[in-house]
């Protein structure tokens, strides 16, 4: 990899959080090697895949979540009066 981009600067630039000049020689990093880009792209399906995840959640989860409301609303309404 190129030596002087680094991997805390593809993480920056994957959430766009690099100056627009950073943000050049990344991408120009990018573009030209090919060692960089892998871990760029490899980088991005991991994030697509975390962030796929956690908007899609198991019905089961939803539905433990929506039991667990359902027994502790009558307490805490109680609780309040």
């Amino acid at each position: 990899m190129n030596k002087s981009i680094t991997l805390n600067h593809l993480v920056l630039y994957l959430y766009n959080e690099t100056e627009l000049t950073e943000s050049v020689m990344v991408q120009q990093a990018i573009d030209h090697d090919e060692e960089i880009a892998e871990e760029f792209y490899s980088m991005a399906a991991a994030r697509d895949l975390i962030d796929h995840s956690l908007m899609h959640a198991a019905k089961s989860s939803i539905n433990s979540i929506l039991c667990y409301a359902m027994l502790t609303a009558p307490l805490h309404k109680k609780a309040t009066a």
